[in-house]
């Protein structure tokens, strides 16, 4: 009823079936060893097994449960293989987020940031000691057009929060706490795609101009990586090291910190592009002998690096465009869908085609000029 798996990115999980919810539920363990990945598999199955069976828990099953650290233990609760056992649970806001994510080891500290503005905006408007079964579907309506008229916040924004919100209160209602989730039946909650005015074509001669202005060969490869390589910043470049790069067969491995909790996306191979060569050449040729990592000053994932992008941006004397990293990602990715297809463009960018054409796709001044140039030269053959 149990089976325990290893993730691409070295993480294991164990993925059981609970006999009263009948859908598939995934516990993730995080970077442990196999036998204690199979200790936990084999306690969840015998746990399972007497759950379905109706028979009382073995003696081993419950010391095994007993010596669990609270984290643990919060996550077998929550996914249905145990009950409470009499523990005091806390069911108001305040408490029951706590506890959640002190239990959610699994998940990484970015994430961790945006459910605890969601619990900020939850208890500014329900207030920390509210009982999470006293909130209703009508309240959680009017929760939402709060964030927009008292809260200012944009659409997007809302609906993120929305999301955290409602995955609150997903956990409470599988833990039998609360008699029903007000946020479940809440509609499009999906990010609408950027706006168009957040969207901005980084060209070719704009970034040699920003590459000419950045202060170190480090830096320029950080600018590089996201404009040519099409890296997520600040993540899947300070993940980057000097292993992951195949010089012989001209590609290099990508550690998808973001898409790494969806099977088969931990990973992705990407082309040595041209462009890109030369400054992780200049970068591994100063290189100490001891580095491992591709960026080696910079390692802090919480240093700035927006300041620092705005500081050269002012130096080459360019205004700042919307969203500085994203938007050079997803200039690369325009460039690669119309030379190599949707299909490879995501692959290398590490998106989905969905989200390449919704959020990243940029039509650009030069593809109106292309398109009108094809159109006379169709013209003219036809004449």
């Amino acid at each position: 009823m149990a089976s325990a798996s290893q993730e691409q990115n070295g993480s294991w999980r164990v993925q059981f079936m609970p006999p009263s919810d009948g859908r598939r539920q995934i516990l993730r363990l995080g970077r442990v060893t196999k036998r204690v990945a199979d200790e936990i598999k084999n306690h969840i199955g015998l746990i399972l097994e007497s759950r379905k069976a109706g028979l009382p828990l073995a003696e081993r099953s419950e010391k095994w449960i007993a010596s669990l650290p609270e984290q643990l233990r919060q996550r077998l609760i929550e996914t249905g293989v145990i009950q409470d056992g009499g523990r005091r649970v806390r069911t108001t806001l305040s408490g029951f987020i706590d506890d959640y994510l002190s239990a959610r080891t699994d998940i990484k500290p970015g994430t961790q940031s945006n459910l605890r503005v969601a619990r900020m905006w939850l208890e500014k408007r329900f207030g920390a000691n509210r009982e999470m079964d006293s909130i209703t579907p009508g309240e959680a309506e009017l929760f939402r057009d709060w964030l927009r008229t008292e809260g200012g916040l944009a659409e997007n924004t809302i609906r993120g929060i929305c999301r955290k919100a409602r995955q609150f209160f997903r956990s409470a209602f599988r833990q039998r706490l609360i008699r029903e989730n007000p946020f479940a039946g809440m509609k499009r909650l999906t990010d609408l795609a950027s706006p168009e005015d957040r969207k901005f074509y980084v060209s070719r001669s704009l970034a040699e101009q920003v590459l000419a202005n950045c202060p170190t060969d480090q830096w320029r490869l950080i600018f590089a990586l996201c404009r040519y390589g099409g890296l997520r910043c600040p993540t899947e470049i300070l993940a980057l090291r000097w292993s992951d790069v195949d010089w012989k067969k001209e590609q290099f491995t990508v550690t998808c910190i973001k898409t790494a909790r969806y099977d088969g996306r931990g990973t992705r191979t990407v082309p040595l592009f041209p462009e890109l060569r030369p400054f992780l050449e200049a970068c591994f040729s100063a290189r100490s002998e001891d580095s491992e990592w591709v960026i080696s000053r910079i390692r802090n994932p919480k240093t700035n690096l927006r300041t620092q992008m705005q500081r050269i941006l002012k130096r080459a004397g360019i205004k700042v465009w919307p969203k500085l990293f994203q938007n050079l990602r997803s200039s690369r990715e325009s460039e690669l869908m119309k030379v190599h297809g949707v299909e490879l463009a995501c692959a290398w960018i590490g998106n989905t085609p969905a989200v390449a054409t919704k959020h990243y796709l940029q039509i650009t001044d030069d593809d109106h000029l292309q398109a009108l140039e094809a159109w006379r030269a169709l013209n003219r053959k036809a004449v």
